[in-house]
């Protein structure tokens, strides 16, 4: 693909544009004075909670980036430690060796964090303990298979209407659905795409122009082709943007301010006979880096050239030709919200019965989006676990950039994993005991919601009439925002209430 020169003006989410309460110039200045260690140490923590008294470490990409020597001094005074589950990162395990955590064996239950590619079993959610942390939420599935992604926006269409949650091609569950499918093959014809419910990479995937290509011997999804993707020199191409989760209870989320811009490697044409070419049709990066017309990109200051670029590149391109960039991350942003919202009562409610302590859990979602030549975004698939491999320097100045400061908002309580005092230990038996008690059927608290206290049980109410649990989920909101580096919140905002509360109304 030929090189593109985009203009300087960049969108609202591009790295040129640092979010409100951005401190990386304070992190830089940190490792500017490298002679100063308790200085340094000082700048590399957030004194959190009551009365300031809990220290979270901040990370520095930054100084990762620019290969200086390790600072390991609040990780090794700490002895913090971190451990794999069911897959190792090598970028997750560069930061945390870096800044001094050591990595202790997968069985072993003294850790800080724990990285893992899949769900924890719900004995294992239920030990952990209050300054500990892992990487997915319970039932977080409901929308990284595209089953369940499926059927949560297909369940509110039903309740809210399609046009509001129309971003989703028309879809079919096989071979459950098959029969619909046909019907509706017979109504509208073209092209389909058919994917495995829960695979990842490209893997599986095909497009069909007839039911009868379809196996009916395993769990796949039926999607109607998008036939007028917007196109950048005749190219296909998809948006991998990051999203976090902090809290399903109360609901919110982060959007990173860069992602990547994928394209297929093959110009695109609407003729059935192209229909087997997956790099015409495909822009897995899994798929089209196997292409011979594959272009590499190996300086990570250039964004705009090869066949991957960087979201904020993307971003100048439309609006140097006159595109209304901040119109599209809106609507980019609100599809994004729906989807998570779509499935923030099962997994709420799952957290309420496995979770001992709210901030055990973060997660880290790859959205893949796809825009049309209308500008407008679909939601192809949600990742559960999205790829970290650096293959490229652009991969690596973004994704260092934003797993540094996903680990920072995650909020990792620096505190010595083996410090486990009998009190520690019965508090979290006390609390665990307590998890049926708080899973009763009840609505997840949200920007939606008025209060955030138990029903039948009363809290003293403080400033502003506000009751101590909804003081302490303001003072962590107040607190991520201090060291959210790159991410956006995109949920809950000031216009939260205006925007979203005709869509928790449903919930009641």
């Amino acid at each position: 693909m030929a090189a593109k020169t985009a203009d300087s003006d960049g969108g609202s989410m591009t790295p040129s544009e640092p979010s409100d309460g951005d401190d990386r110039s304070d992190r830089d200045s940190d490792y500017e004075s490298d002679d100063e260690e308790e200085h340094s140490e000082k700048l590399n923590i957030q004194w959190t909670g009551y009365a300031r008294r809990t220290p979270v470490i901040l990370f520095c990409p930054e100084a990762i980036l620019a290969k200086k020597a390790p600072k390991k001094t609040v990780g090794e005074r700490y002895h913090m430690t971190y451990k794999f589950g069911s897959s190792e990162c090598k970028i997750v395990r560069n930061i945390f060796n870096y800044h001094g955590f050591h990595e202790v064996h997968p069985n072993s239950s003294d850790f800080n964090l724990i990285w893992t590619g899949g769900h924890l079993k719900p004995f294992t959610l239920r030990s952990l303990t209050e300054f500990q942390k892992v990487n997915h939420f319970p039932r977080s599935y409901e929308i990284t298979r595209k089953d369940r992604l499926f059927k949560n926006i297909q369940r509110m269409q039903q309740i809210k209407g399609v046009k509001h949650f129309d971003f989703i091609p028309q879809s079919y569950i096989l071979p459950s659905e098959y029969q619909d499918f046909c019907a509706a093959f017979l109504r509208e014809k073209g092209l389909w795409i058919v994917k495995p419910v829960a695979s990842s990479r490209g893997r599986g995937v095909f497009l069909c122009n007839h039911p009868d290509q379809v196996p009916l011997d395993e769990n796949l999804i039926v999607c109607k082709y998008i036939a007028n993707p917007l196109l950048i020199d005749g190219f296909k191409f998809d948006i991998r943007l990051y999203v976090c989760v902090t809290s399903y209870d109360p609901l919110c989320i982060y959007l990173f301010e860069e992602g990547l811009t994928r394209f297929a490697t093959v110009k695109y044409e609407k003729s059935n006979r192209h229909i087997r070419n997956q790099c015409m049709h495909l822009t897995n990066y899994s798929v089209n880096k196997k292409s011979d017309d594959y272009v590499k990109n190996d300086d990570p200051d250039v964004e705009d050239y090869g066949n991957k670029w960087s979201l904020g590149a993307f971003l100048r391109y439309l609006r140097s030709r006159g595109k209304d960039t901040a119109a599209l991350m809106m609507r980019i942003e609100d599809v994004v919200i729906k989807t998570i919202v779509s499935a923030e009562v099962p997994v709420a409610t799952a957290c309420k019965m496995f979770m001992p302590f709210r901030g055990n859990c973060f997660e880290l979602y790859g959205f893949d989006i796809l825009v049309d030549d209308n500008l407008k975004p679909w939601v192809l698939e949600v990742n559960l676990s999205p790829s970290l491999a650096c293959d490229s320097p652009l991969d690596m100045k973004i994704k260092t950039n934003m797993m540094c400061d996903l680990f920072s908002l995650s909020g990792v309580v620096c505190h010595d994993p083996m410090m486990r005092t009998l009190q520690q230990s019965r508090r979290n038996q006390e609390v665990t005991a307590k998890i049926a008690a708080r899973a009763k059927k009840q609505r997840p608290q949200s920007a939606g919601s008025s209060s955030g206290s138990r029903p039948g049980n009363p809290q003293p109410r403080g400033m502003a009439g506000l009751n101590s649990e909804e003081i302490k989920i303001l003072r962590r909101l107040k607190e991520e925002d201090q060291r959210k580096g790159g991410w956006v919140r995109i949920f809950p905002t000031p216009d939260s209430w205006d925007l979203y509360s005709w869509v928790f109304s449903c919930f009641t």
